[in-house]
């Protein structure tokens, strides 16, 4: 309660800095609309209403942007525990801060105290990422990332930015700055398994954590056009059609027999996580006229046939044996 009121007092403080007569005497209607919703917020965190006192703030901030409305968005975000947006915040506040224009030297002085504080407060998980290239989200939102911390692993910090998809980090190896609490660490990658846990976070915590998410085989359906058609993959019988199973990820030789069909081959690559969808259509196998009986028995009469007809063509002519003469010894002279 008595931090409420110290900073519910700075709020105040400010609001009488923020209706100074050079922006009271501005007609413009955007700046009367932002000076009322910074009183209101003012207003609002005197009753420790401080997600009220921030919505207040944050309307007057995007209708003219102020170092002291920044100032004061940070004070709200640390009052909520907040403290990741409220460092930057803080930080903001002092980069808008313009010499002998906004923030008194003494606010200078309390903004980095309470950045200094929040440093002790914040817990830092230095994270192991496998796969490297995974998206990490953490409460639903990406990490934003900041400075290299002092070992030059990259620093993010989850609770900064919007809600949306995670991102993959900068390096396997980083810096993962939380709020004290539990949040809830959703790591995804194509063709792996998601892998969502719950991290607590004490004040002030350094320790390690790996993140491994493991890879997810790929599904192999394969039907055909027979049923109870026997599946081989990679030479191994795995079941009769329709058979569905799950293999690494790569390529797979299917084979699907049936008696009296022609087998079905095919190459199959798979990614990781793929179901792949075989169709398998069989066809009546035909035998070979080689393999009919009739067909070796008109070959051998071909053939029987043949060799007679080449022997008939390439015999040579009989000799015929010389005419006898008879008694008288006259030979007879075939032309």
């Amino acid at each position: 309660m008595l931090e409420a009121r110290r900073l519910a007092g700075m709020l105040l403080f400010a609001v009488a800095l923020a209706t100074e007569p050079a922006l009271a005497d501005d007609p413009s209607p955007a700046l009367v609309e932002a000076r009322e919703a910074f009183t209101r917020g003012a207003d609002l965190a005197k009753d420790a209403q401080w997600s009220a006192a921030l919505a207040s703030f944050e309307r007057s901030a995007k209708l003219r942007p102020h170092a002291w409305t920044t100032y004061n968005i940070g004070v709200c975000e640390r009052a909520l525990g907040r403290y990741t947006r409220a460092q930057r915040t803080f930080a903001r506040a002092l980069d808008e801060n313009r010499p002998g224009s906004d923030l008194p030297e003494t606010t200078v002085d309390d903004v980095r105290r309470f950045q200094a504080e929040i440093d002790g407060l914040v817990a830092r998980l230095d994270v192991t990422l496998d796969p490297a290239d995974a998206a990490i989200a953490v409460d639903g939102a990406p990490l934003e990332r900041r400075l290299a911390a002092p070992d030059a692993r990259p620093v993010l910090v989850a609770g900064t930015l919007p809600a949306g998809p995670g991102k993959a980090p900068p390096a396997a190896r980083f810096q993962l700055v939380l709020d004290p609490g539990s949040h809830v660490l959703m790591v995804t990658r194509d063709g792996f398994a998601t892998a969502a846990q719950t991290e607590v976070a004490r004040p002030g915590e350094r320790r390690t954590l790996e993140i491994k998410v493991d890879r997810m085989p790929a599904t192999v359906a394969v039907a055909a056009s027979e049923r109870d058609a026997v599946v081989t993959i990679d030479g191994l019988d795995v079941g009769t059609t329709p058979v569905t199973l799950q293999r690494p990820a790569g390529v797979h030789h299917v084979i699907v027999r049936k008696p009296g069909f022609d087998p079905y081959e095919i190459d199959a690559t798979v990614k990781a996580g793929q179901r792949l969808e075989i169709a398998a259509t069989l066809k009546l196998h035909k035998p070979s006229v080689l393999t009919r009986w009739w067909f070796w028995t008109a070959a051998g009469a071909v053939v029987a046939g043949t060799v007679l007809t080449t022997y008939a063509l390439t015999r040579p002519d009989p000799t015929r044996p010389p005419v006898d003469g008879g008694g008288l010894g006259w030979a007879v002279r075939v032309p």
